[in-house]
């Protein structure tokens, strides 16, 4: 099998598990749950994108899908190139980007559409 297919028919099932994945998140997100309480921490993140954590928990919504001029709008200022470069690696929630602790710091969570170039902020259930 040469390489191209190999690689087509990867990329054809991270597709087919991206759709259940949203299949169950949209699941999660309809079942009546009592709301989550989430430890809203604040001080954890910098004054740099402070205003994006507190568009998130002002929102006070489970999904808040934005896209980079939206993000940019909030934030006052340009994302870098590698947020729209590397989106995935750029959109991770990890605590070793200081910007992920923006969302991570009020409970949320993020999910890039590569695609339409958005980013889809989801409140943690747990």
């Amino acid at each position: 099998m040469e390489y191209s297919q190999i690689m087509l028919e990867m990329l054809e099932r991270i597709k087919v598990l991206e759709n259940k994945v949203k299949v169950l998140e949209e699941k999660i997100e309809n079942t009546p749950t009592s709301q989550p309480q989430v430890a809203v921490q604040l001080d954890k993140v910098s004054a740099k994108y402070r205003g994006l954590a507190e568009y998130l928990l002002s929102s006070n919504e489970t999904r808040v899908t934005l896209n980079y001029s939206q993000i940019e709008e909030i934030l006052g200022f340009a994302l870098p190139e590698t947020a729209k470069k590397f989106k995935q690696s750029y959109w991770a929630n990890t605590e070793t980007h200081s910007y992920a602790s923006c969302w991570m710091a009020v409970g949320y969570k993020t999910r890039v559409d590569v695609e339409s170039d958005t980013v889809t902020f989801i409140k943690n259930l747990i």
